[in-house]
């Protein structure tokens, strides 16, 4: 096996470009073809072997050149110093730079199928070689790991115990388009019979995205250390002034709050830009009529101050139900390219009121494969569904 640079004791952080050099010792450039090639076959995993003339290493000798030339016996016969194959190195860099800086500078001025091959050195000593396909792939693999590792802090974030009481259900599902994503959920204990559940969507996909969601739920994470138990108007202004404060000017939060108050036996919704919240409210003879609450305030993050005179509130009986989602849900697109549509989601939304909350996630997930198929989601979907007892 190669041996790298991590694996021999260098001290270099993964970012470094020496972190992944192959530490291959280099080979005279009058060495005979057949011994570089025997030394190529000791180390199978090697593609090229590098080349050194008086000291300084000029390139890399690639190991299907070396087999064509023992191919041929004329070749053999009139073979020149081994330097005369070579592939020079694009240059010499630094052990100590980094890998993404260097790709950059790779790609910028790549030359079709060029494999830019670069010598590495270190304290300007010898140290390795590696290429640009090696680095393209080695910096995907950094990639994964932290998109991989983003995911789990996101997970982590949205899976805290929600807070439980006999008088209502609560059901958040939740599905990313991507590893990580611009949707967040929560459920608060925000004083003495009082509660906060709330949707979030982002105006960013990604890591801008979930940058800004765990802004969100740092503040959450705030409002159970110290207690709060401030007046729903002023809390929607503070996750306002908050979701203004940390994120630069063109980034918005869309939002529904619901704000369940037992005292007072009502839900007060701060619909802030996002999808209608639909009510489904018991009447007479078992009928169920069903009332939009469309969006009052603006999206947070928009305004210096968020004025709310006409919050739509609503009474709390026995069988309420309250359900909101993000639009990923009315835009994720079938094979074909057409949209769920705003309909669908009304019938959807119907159907799922006949069915026990521990199955809305198994139905949700089970429309949404079958609408995709085979392609995939464009943004996250997230709904939250509220069943009072």
């Amino acid at each position: 096996m190669a041996k790298k640079a991590r694996d021999i004791g260098r001290l270099f952080t993964p970012l470094q470009v020496g972190y992944i050099a192959d530490c291959v010792e280099p080979l005279s450039a009058g060495s005979d073809a057949a011994w570089a090639l025997q030394t190529l076959s000791e180390r199978p995993e090697l593609e090229v072997l590098p080349i050194e003339r008086d000291g300084a290493v000029l390139g890399v000798l690639p190991r299907k050149v070396l087999e064509e030339l023992m191919d041929s016996a004329w070749k053999r016969f009139w073979q020149k110093d081994l330097d005369a194959y070579i592939i020079p190195a694009k240059k010499t860099i630094e052990a100590t730079d980094y890998v993404d800086r260097i790709v950059a500078q790779g790609l910028k001025e790549s030359n079709n199928d060029d494999p830019q091959w670069y010598i590495i050195q270190h304290r300007r000593s010898y140290l390795g070689i590696v290429n640009l396909r090696q680095l393209l792939e080695y910096m995907n693999e950094l990639r994964s790991q932290d998109m991989s590792r983003a995911s789990e802090i996101q997970k982590y974030i949205l899976d805290k115990p929600q807070p439980e009481d006999s008088r209502f259900r609560l059901a958040f599902y939740n599905r990313m388009a991507y590893e990580i994503g611009g949707d967040f959920y929560k459920a608060a204990r925000i004083g003495e019979d009082r509660y906060l559940v709330a949707c979030f969507d982002v105006a960013g996909k990604n890591i801008s995205g979930a940058l800004a969601t765990i802004a969100l739920g740092s503040f959450f994470a705030s409002l159970r250390l110290f207690a709060y138990s401030g007046d729903p108007r002023l809390t929607t202004g503070l996750i306002n002034a908050m979701v203004r404060e940390v994120n630069p000017g063109d980034v918005f939060v869309t939002a529904v709050l619901f704000y369940i108050d037992f005292k007072t036996q009502t839900v007060e919704i701060h619909n802030c830009g996002f999808s209608p919240v639909f009510a489904f409210i018991p009447q007479e003879d078992r009928k169920v009529s069903c009332k939009l609450a469309r969006p009052n305030l603006p999206p947070l993050g928009l305004e210096d101050k968020m004025v709310n005179d006409s919050p739509q509130v609503i009474p709390i009986v026995k069988g309420l139900r309250l359900s909101a989602y993000s639009d990923g849900l009315t835009d994720m697109t079938d094979p074909f390219g057409e949209r769920y549509g705003d309909d669908r989601v009304t019938e959807l939304l119907q159907n799922i009121h006949k069915v026990s909350i521990s199955e809305i996630p198994t139905v949700l997930s089970g429309e949404i494969d079958k609408w995709i198929g085979e392609s995939h989601l464009a943004d996250d979907i997230t709904l939250v569904d509220i069943r009072f007892i």
